[in-house]
């Protein structure tokens, strides 16, 4: 054997060894925890007794029909249909305006009651006024799925929604909605994990590139995730494009609400992401759907943060109260607008 091909195959050797070696020290001293294949122990108790992998081709995961207990804290019914709430028909009865609501956690309602969900909310409040919608009835359907990304909510809006016969569509959108990554519990457990996440040396490295790119905007995953030239980003236009796409075809109004975190301080002032809420509004509405923000309506209210939270991004019963109240209004006004014939 040549000196040359001697050494070679020795520093290969060597580099194998301690890559081995790193792998091996990892797995048994120091287990990296991002991107980590799951297994049941690690689930949020309960996760796996409210999702089932998905029926419908796309998503990953999706509700379990007629499941029913306590989850986060708070009772948890999942009807027939494969949405939180009440026994619903599928087809919509005569006399009803149907708004289905899409999104994630905060549209499902984790850690709030049953009844205090921003889509519970949300019939609540229209019920009061069933002459402006036209109507003798209103019924609020909540199609929210923790962990839900934007992709996951256009394809919840054309295969689950719309065959619902909706007269509106309303999207809570939140802002980890971007997020392509599975970095959330349900995503990782459901998903099919890629090779390179079985190995605890590689995951680091990644974890390492994740670490390095969130700094760059000020270690704000917020700001991170919308980044206009990123890859989330991209995928939320996509995901705008699919609903005016699917929706318009329908002749159903989407209306995209992007929902607040709670930040830590006694009020509301100053917030720190409405930046973003207004980059996500412009994007909608460049893509043919309604936007709101919801932030103008907790600022209005002007009880602390805190006492309209569950944590830092779920709302609580009050919280999904204030939410409510701002996307009421929007469907009020888009209804108005189509019952007089002149959509904006």
């Amino acid at each position: 054997m040549k000196k040359g091909t001697r050494a070679g195959l020795i520093a290969l050797a060597t580099v194998t060894l301690s890559l081995v070696g790193a792998e091996v020290g990892l797995r048994l001293f120091r287990p990296v925890q991002h991107r980590l294949p799951l297994d049941a122990t690690i689930l949020p108790a309960g996760a796996t007794h409210y999702h089932q992998r998905a029926t419908i081709a796309g998503l990953t995961y999706e509700l379990i029909p007629g499941a029913h207990g306590v989850y986060a804290g708070s009772e948890v019914s999942i009807n027939a249909l494969g949405e939180r709430g009440p026994e619903v028909e599928f087809a919509k009865p005569a006399g009803t305006f149907r708004v289905a609501a899409i999104g994630d956690s905060l549209t499902f309602g984790y850690g709030a009651p049953q009844d205090g969900t921003w889509p519970a909310a949300l019939q609540r409040i229209l019920a009061q006024d069933l002459a402006a919608l036209g109507a003798t009835a209103v019924e609020v359907l909540n199609l929210g799925v923790s962990g839900y990304d934007s992709a996951d909510e256009a394809i919840v809006l054309e295969g689950r929604a719309l065959p619902l016969d909706p007269d509106v569509v309303v999207v809570g959108y939140f802002l980890n909605d971007p997020q392509i990554a599975p970095l959330q519990a349900l995503p990782r457990w459901f998903g099919q994990p890629e090779l390179w996440e079985r190995s605890h040396l590689l995951r680091l490295i990644d974890s390492w590139r994740f670490a390095r790119a969130k700094a760059s905007f000020g270690n704000d995953a917020y700001e991170y995730l919308h980044d206009v030239d990123g890859d989330g980003w991209a995928m939320v236009q996509t995901a705008f494009e699919s609903m005016h796409r699917a929706a318009s075809a329908r002749g159903v109004p989407v209306v995209v609400a992007t929902l607040p975190a709670f930040p830590p301080g006694p009020t509301w002032d100053g917030y720190r992401w409405g930046d973003l809420h207004a980059r996500v509004i412009t994007a909608a509405r460049a893509h043919g759907l309604d936007a709101i923000d919801t932030v103008p309506e907790f600022q209005a209210d002007g009880r602390r943060p805190k006492d309209l939270a569950v944590d830092f991004e779920h709302p609580n019963a009050e919280g999904a109260e204030i939410i409510a109240r701002a996307i009421a209004r929007e469907v009020l006004r888009v209804a108005a607008e189509r019952k007089a014939g002149t959509p904006r």
